[in-house]
C-alpha cells in the first residue's frame, strides 16, 4: 500500500504503515499483576485491557526505568535515566522547576518534527516554573514559594515547551500535589486560591497547598479522559489528513484512592481494585472514541503503568508473585504492564518474554520514524521493535536491563542491573552501618524469578562482572553499549 513497506516476520508478511496515529496510555501505580491477562487470580475486572491483549502483544517481562513516578516519566519522555540529570531528589515535589532543559530533545518533540500534531493529557509531574508575583521590569522571574506564585501569567517549561502542540493536565500528581488545578497549554484552568481543606489533607499522600474552587478529587482522571477523548475529536475534525501522538498519563489508581461514584465496588479488592477499574474504564472510552471516528485500526495504541503496585488487599496480588512493590529494585516494584495494539502488524494474541523498557519509546519510535537519534539525546533508549514486530530474523541483544529506586533507600536497593540470566541489586549502606560500602544481592532470575535466594556471596566474580557492566552503562549510555552488539537494521518504512 502506499506509504508503507512490507517486510517478513514470524512466517507471515507484516505491512507497516509509515506514520501511524500514537496513543499511549500510562497508569499510575498499576501493577503487573493487577490486570487479569497478566494475573488470572486478579480481584480486579479489566475488561478493556484484556480485549487490547487479545488483539495485541503482551510483554511480560516489561520495566520502568525507575521504581517511582518522575524518574519514569523522565526517562519515557527524554529516553535517558534520571540520575543524568541535575536533580538530587528522586521525585519532582510541588512547585519544583522543569526537570527537562527547553534544549532537550523529548519524545513529544521528535514526533512533532515527523509530522504528528502532538497532545498530551495527564499528570506532567516533571516541573514547572512559576512565575513570581514579585516581577522587576521585563525581567521574568520565577519561585517556589506557593505564596508568591503569580497564577495569572503563563507558566513556563511543561508539555507545551517540550515538542507538545496542546496539554490538558496537572502539574504533579493529580490527587495529591499542590497546586490542585488544571493547566491548558501554559495557562491554569481557573485559580488556585482555595486551600485544601483539613479532611483533604488527612487523606494519604497528599500535599496541602491551593486548589480550585471547583476542583473535584473523584472527577480528576474523568476529566483527563474527556479531554484526551476531545482531543482526538478536534484533531480529525480539523486535521484528519495528519498523524497524531498523544500521550495520556492517568492519576489513577495513584493514592488517595478517591472513586468516582459509578466504579466503587466494582472490585474485590476494595478501593485501590476500584481505582484499577477506573483506569480500565478510561482506557475503554479511549478506544471508543477511536472507533467513533474509523482510525482504531490505523493507530498504534499501547497501555502500561509508570512502576509497580501499592500492596494489594484481600489477599490480592498486585505485583504478582513478584518480590517487592513501588519504590524497590526487586521486580514487583518496576515489572508493569505493557501491551501494544497495532492490527495488520502486531500479531494478535501474542505474548513475549524479551524484556524492554519504558526508556525504549524514543529508540523504537525513532527507528519506526526514521529518526537519526543525536548522541547527544536518548542514550539510555534502545529500539525493541523487532521485539513489537516479532521478528524471527532479529535477536534483540539488549546490553542490560538497569532500574533504580533513586530514592536511595538502603532496605529497597539503589540500582539494579539484569544480563542474561543474572541480576544484581546494589543496596547503599544503612546510616547505622560501619563501615558505609556497598551490598549486594545476586539472583539468577532463570531459576529464581521472585527473587528467594541471594547468590552474591557464591558467585563472586558475576558480581564483579555485573557491576563493571553497570559503570559501563552508567559512562557510556546504554544505546552506545547497545551497539557494541551486532544487530540487523530494522529501519522499515520509507
Amino acid at each position: 500500500m502506499p506509504g508503507s513497506s512490507v517486510i517478513a516476520g514470524k512466517s507471515r508478511e507484516i505491512s507497516i504503515p509509515s506514520k501511524p496515529n500514537v496513543v499511549f496510555i500510562m497508569a499510575d501505580d498499576m501493577g503487573w499483576g493487577d490486570v487479569e491477562t497478566y494475573n488470572p487470580e486478579s480481584l480486579i475486572p479489566t475488561p478493556n485491557i484484556n480485549r487490547l491483549a487479545r488483539e495485541g502483544i503482551s510483554f511480560l517481562d516489561a520495566h520502568s526505568g525507575g521504581a517511582l513516578c518522575s524518574p519514569t516519566r523522565y526517562g519515557i519522555m527524554t529516553g535517558r535515566f534520571y540520575w543524568r540529570t541535575h536533580k538530587k531528589h528522586s521525585l519532582v515535589m510541588p512547585y519544583d522547576p522543569p526537570a527537562i532543559p527547553p534544549e532537550r530533545l523529548t519524545w513529544g518533540r521528535l514526533m512533532h518534527e515527523c509530522g504528528y500534531a502532538t497532545g498530551y493529557i495527564g499528570k506532567w509531574h516533571l516541573g514547572l516554573w512559576y512565575p513570581s508575583k514579585k516581577l522587576k521590569g521585563f525581567q521574568r522571574q520565577y519561585t517556589m514559594n506557593e505564596n508568591e506564585i503569580d497564577f495569572d501569567k503563563a507558566i513556563v517549561g511543561g508539555p507545551c515547551d517540550l515538542g507538545f502542540d496542546y496539554f490538558f493536565g496537572t502539574a504533579g500528581c493529580s490527587t495529591s500535589d499542590a497546586p490542585y488545578c488544571f493547566i491548558r497549554n501554559n495557562h491554569w484552568v481557573g485559580t488556585p486560591s482555595v486551600p485544601t481543606p483539613a479532611e483533604m489533607n488527612k487523606l494519604p499522600g497528599v500535599y496541602p497547598g491551593l486548589m480550585a474552587p471547583d476542583w473535584d478529587q473523584e472527577k480528576v482522571d474523568m476529566n483527563l479522559t474527556e479531554e484526551a477523548v476531545g482531543f482526538i475529536g478536534n484533531h480529525m475534525r480539523t486535521s484528519p489528513e495528519k498523524p497524531f501522538f498523544l500521550y495520556f498519563a492517568l492519576s489513577a489508581p495513584h493514592i488517595p484512592w478517591i472513586n468516582p461514584e459509578f466504579v466503587r465496588g466494582a472490585s474485590k479488592e476494595g478501593p485501590r481494585g476500584d481505582m484499577n477499574a477506573l483506569v480500565d474504564w478510561c482506557v475503554g472510552r479511549i478506544r471508543k472514541a477511536l472507533e467513533a471516528h474509523d482510525i482504531l485500526n490505523e493507530t498504534i495504541l499501547i497501555f502500561t503503568s509508570d512502576n509497580g503496585p501499592r500492596k494489594g488487599a484481600n489477599g490480592h496480588k498486585s505485583a504478582g508473585s513478584f518480590r517487592g512493590y513501588k519504590n524497590s529494585t526487586y521486580e514487583g516494584g518496576h515489572r508493569i504492564p505493557f501491551i501494544v495494539r497495532w492490527p495488520g502488524v502486531v500479531e494478535a494474541d501474542s505474548r513475549s518474554e524479551i524484556p524492554i523498557c519504558l526508556n525504549d519509546m524514543m529508540a523504537t519510535f525513532a527507528e519506526l520514524l526514521n529518526y537519526k537519534l543525536p548522541d547527544n539525546a536518548a542514550e539510555d533508549s534502545f529500539n525493541i521493535m523487532p521485539a513489537i514486530l516479532a521478528e524471527s530474523t532479529t535477536s534483540l541483544q539488549r546490553p542490560a536491563l538497569i532500574t533504580d529506586t533513586g530514592s536511595h533507600v538502603s532496605e529497597l536497593g539503589n540500582f539494579s542491573i539484569r544480563h542474561d540470566k543474572w541480576k544484581l541489586i546494589e543496596i547503599n549502606p544503612k546510616p547505622s552501618d560501619k563501615p558505609k560500602k556497598l551490598k549486594y544481592e545476586l539472583y539468577d532470575m532463570e531459576k529464581d524469578p521472585y527473587e528467594t535466594e541471594n547468590l552474591a556471596d557464591v558467585h563472586t566474580q558475576k558480581v564483579e562482572e555485573m557491576k563493571h557492566l553497570l559503570s559501563i552503562c552508567k559512562k557510556r549510555g546504554l544505546r552506545f553499549v547497545g551497539e557494541l552488539h551486532a544487530q540487523p537494521s530494522t529501519n522499515r518504512t520509507q
